[in-house]
Order: structure tokens, then sequence, then C-alpha cells
């Protein structure tokens, strides 16, 4: 399977051709675009920088559901403007995870809020981009969602770190991406980034590309 990562800020400053030189195994990655209706600071930057060094690139928003909800697709549609996510990128990941002190408390109450959250914002990108977004889950987090069925359609970037293969959420029976570890010292990353994989070749990466 192809290898990959994703960064974010937290990631601090990259050298994106060191990056590629020095980890000639690495063929895509994804960067965060977004947290809630926050654009993250080395977006822009990442993203030309990873285009320039030729590896494969897409973007994440961590959405948040103690945010507003408008607000967040809103600035999401703003960015694909402003990051020029055009043809030849990855198609754009919706983050949906919980992560203390980040996301109100789940109860049975918001969790139908964050689902359509979640609903309009993959509406909203399809509409723009012509392609069904990516999303980024855990089966544990997934079950506290309840399990839900409506977007089985959107290709599922997993994540759990784990030696074979990772729990998948319902209903998805494969996954198209895997984020099996976190935090990980890398060549031309000043911080830590995470590590990926690619369910299958190149050409398939490819294939799922925006048009």
């Amino acid at each position: 399977m192809l290898q990959g990562i994703d960064v974010s800020s937290f990631s601090g400053t990259i050298n994106w051709a060191e990056l590629k030189q020095k980890n000639p195994g690495i063929d895509f990655c994804f960067i965060r675009a977004a947290h809630g209706a926050t654009e993250d600071v080395c977006a822009a930057a990442n993203l030309q920088e990873a285009r320039n060094a030729r590896i494969v690139c897409g973007v994440y928003h961590f959405l948040r559901a103690d945010e507003d909800a408008a607000s967040q697709i809103d600035r999401m549609k703003s960015l694909v403007a402003k990051l020029d996510i055009r043809p030849g990128d990855l198609p754009p990941v919706v983050d949906v995870e919980d992560v203390p002190g980040n996301c109100y408390p789940w109860t049975p109450a918001n969790i139908a809020h964050f689902l359509d959250l979640i609903e309009n914002w993959c509406s909203a990108m399809q509409t723009m981009l012509g392609s069904p977004p990516i999303i980024y889950t855990s089966a544990s987090f997934w079950k506290q969602l309840g399990n839900p069925t409506r977007f089985e359609k959107n290709p599922l970037w997993v994540t759990e770190y784990c030696h074979g293969q990772p729990k998948l959420p319902v209903p998805w029976k494969e996954f198209t991406f895997w984020q099996y570890k976190g935090n990980v010292p890398m060549a031309g990353v000043h911080g830590n980034a995470d590590l990926n994989c690619f369910y299958s070749d190149y050409p398939a990466l490819q294939a799922m590309l925006l048009k």
C-alpha cells in the first residue's frame, strides 16, 4: 500500500523538499485547512510547498460540534477558493472525532445536530468539487454517534493505531486510507507527523483525484 502523512500547524515548520528527498516513500499528504471556523495558519504554505514537492495533496477540516455549523461550512467554502483546491488534489476530508476540550460532551441531544453538520458539509463540498468527500473517523467514535449509515458512499479514512487491520466503523466494509501511527518524527518536519497508508496502488490513488 502507498504511504502518506497528515500534518497541521502543530507539526511546525515543514521543509517539503527535504521531506520528499529524505522520505522517498511518501506519496500523499493530508493538510489541515481549518479547525472549526478558524483557518489553520500553516495551511496555505503547506499546500503550496507540498504541491511544489510533487506530493499528492488533500486538505481536511476538523469539525467542532460546539461551534456554529453555518460558519464552519462557510469557512471551508472560502478555503476551497483561497487554497485553490483543484483537479489533481484529493477530495477534501471531514475530520469527525472527539478530542477532550475541543468538543462538548456527546449526548443523544446533540448527536443529531452534529450529524446534520457533517451531512451539510459533505453536500456543500460535493456540490463545489464534484466528488464525495472523505470521512475521517474511528470505529469507537462512530459508534458514539450511533453508527449512522447515511455516509456509506463516502470514502473512509479510518484511524486506529494497531498491528494488523484496523477495526472499521459500521457500515463501511473497507477503508480507503488508514492512519496507523501518530506523532512520528520525520526528516523535514520540525514537529511530528501522523503516518497513513492508501489501500491500493498509485493508479488507484490517481483515479480518485478531483477531476
